[in-house]
């Protein structure tokens, strides 16, 4: 496949006008072309792609993030195939008429709930190649192109607003990169903005507002430009409360993945995180403390930030009831784990209500999903309050290398109900082992039939 300059037709022309440094557009241009060399299997399926959908009269572009990524001079991750001049049903069967075998393909599936897609399965790529046909509507007798730049003109942001046309001239396929609203230009410059009016994007999708925030936060150095900005501001936080909370919370988590501190900071700038989360906002410096904890977390962590240490830095000033609430609410993952490690958090910056700390303190180090980045909250925590914080991590070190005396089979042996009994009786025993007043088995074992009988003892008495 190869790149060609976009110099066939007005529209083209125009694109080439709107991009004030042609080098910059011709270097994208090279670097989509030597992604897909690089990528045969994508290539070669993009070609079949491409052959079959002209033969029906449709025509095939490259679409959004893969080209944006190239650009960048990343990887290219999702794929997007837009396909103009064809409705949905003729899409999808001409996708399954392709030749499943010698392309890869492993099955075509229809999906989409608000645009309808093919997800086309292949051996040689993880996840999905999503295809499409054209927004752009206006009949069947405009051309493909016009179709496939109205469509671009319905996209988010201009970055995301690429196309790579692939077409035929003369006896080979070629590709082009097409640039209608200057997205190779805000790449170079750092910028995210919206395609044409800012509050027109955002009014037909409210979920863009939360997006362009995530795009700054996964970028460094990036700004929203400043008619974008005013949008998020103004439309944000009025219209995000009705989007779905799965379609939020996906957002939300990827942002905050990308730079924590930097995310909760834009949310509350820009007025949604009093939208979304009015009872952290309402909290006396719970924004601040939630952001330093970030910032604690981020210097502390070795590698990326667990989604429920995210989620659960975010509700650590909250209420148990209020933190539920909103953990629900917005419909987190994992949210039992969640708010299971709120309430361990708070039972450990209290340890003076544990009535055995050393053993409580392990088991609850010990159920998490990772020991260290729990931890690295607890601190981030105790610290953002003035705390003096515990080596918890040399004392977790410590419980390892501490072996375990006596298990709950052979508490049940000596006559233990299960229960919070014998919950309790094998707790005793682990803090009595920490402690060192425990050191062999035998001692494990008379020490827990100490506590059986003053048990019983206090049963008779009653």
């Amino acid at each position: 496949m190869t790149d060609r300059a976009i110099s066939v037709n007005k529209g083209r022309e125009r694109m080439k006008r709107r991009t004030p440094d042609g080098n910059i557009l011709e270097a994208a241009n090279r670097a989509v072309a030597e992604a897909l060399r690089r990528d045969r299997p994508l290539r070669k399926f993009l070609l079949a792609l491409s052959k079959i959908m002209s033969g029906a009269g449709g025509s095939v572009f490259l679409a959004g993030g893969y080209l944006r990524d190239v650009a960048e001079g990343k990887p290219g991750a999702d794929v997007d195939v837009m396909v103009a001049g064809l409705t949905h049903r003729e899409l999808g069967r001409r996708l399954r008429s392709l030749p499943h075998a010698r392309l890869g393909i492993r099955k075509v599936i229809p999906a989409g709930k608000h645009f309808p897609v093919y997800r086309v399965a292949a051996s040689w790529r993880d996840g999905y190649i999503d295809v499409s046909v054209d927004r752009g509507g206006g009949g069947r007798m405009r051309s493909s192109l016009a179709r496939a730049l109205e469509d671009a003109a319905r996209r988010d942001f201009t970055v995301n607003s690429l196309l790579y046309e692939i077409s035929q001239e003369g006896n080979r396929r070629v590709g082009r990169l097409l640039d209608p609203f200057g997205g190779v230009r805000d790449l170079a410059g750092c910028v995210i903005r919206c395609v044409g009016n800012a509050e027109d994007r955002l009014r037909e999708d409210p979920i863009r507002a939360l997006r362009a925030l995530r795009m700054k936060n996964e970028r460094r150095r990036h700004r929203i430009e400043p008619a974008t900005c005013r949008a998020v501001k103004r439309l944000g936080p009025a219209l995000l409360p009705g989007v779905s909370a799965d379609r939020l919370v996906g957002e939300l988590l990827r942002s905050l993945a990308a730079n924590p501190e930097g995310t909760l900071e834009d949310l509350r700038r820009y007025g949604i995180l009093r939208a979304l989360l009015p009872e952290l906002s309402r909290r006396k410096g719970g924004v601040s403390r939630a952001g330093r904890r970030y910032r604690s977390l981020a210097r502390s962590s070795r590698g990326p930030i667990p989604e429920t240490i995210l989620l659960a830095n975010l509700l650590a000033d909250l209420s148990p009831r209020d933190a539920e609430t909103v953990a629900r609410r917005l419909r987190f993952p994992n949210v039992r784990r969640v708010l299971r490690a709120l309430s361990d958090l708070r039972a450990m910056r209290h340890p003076g209500a544990m009535r055995f700390p050393g053993a409580e303190t392990e088991a609850i180090l010990s159920r998490q999903e990772g020991a260290e980045p729990f931890l690295a909250l607890h601190h981030a925590a105790t610290a953002s309050d003035g705390s003096p914080g515990r080596k918890l991590k040399h004392f977790f070190a410590y419980c390892s290398k501490t072996p375990f005396l006596i298990r709950g089979t052979e508490l049940s042996e000596m006559g233990f109900p299960e229960g919070p009994g014998r919950e309790e009786a094998l707790l005793a025993v682990r803090e009595a082992t920490l402690n060192g007043k425990v050191r062999t088995r035998e001692e494990a074992m008379r020490f827990a039939e100490n506590i059986r009988a003053a048990g019983t003892k206090k049963r008779t008495a009653l």
